[in-house]
């Protein structure tokens, strides 16, 4: 723009010509996406459970000990105890 230039600067927007750029997803939400694509692809759901802090103790003790995944021995039990034909 020219020094003695007036007009010019009225016809522009006020605004960014290319448009409002959406923010940068943080680790968190990038981690969050990837974890539920990943859950998607492999047929998995989570789910919240309440239980009894004694109970929860016993179980991560029990855990510990056999060295076993969590999600397994949950998804085992409600299988054969909870969902077994009767």
């Amino acid at each position: 723009m020219a020094a003695n230039d007036t007009k010019t600067g009225d016809l522009l927007p006020d605004h960014d010509l290319a448009g409002e750029r959406p923010a940068k997803p943080t680790q968190a939400q990038k981690t969050a996406k990837r974890l539920a694509k990943m859950r998607t692809e492999k047929g998995l759901e989570a789910f919240t459970v309440n239980i009894d802090a004694g109970i929860k103790k016993q179980f991560d003790e029990y855990l510990a000990r056999t060295g076993k995944n969590r999600s397994k021995v949950i998804e085992h039990v409600l299988k054969t105890q909870v969902l077994r034909q009767r």
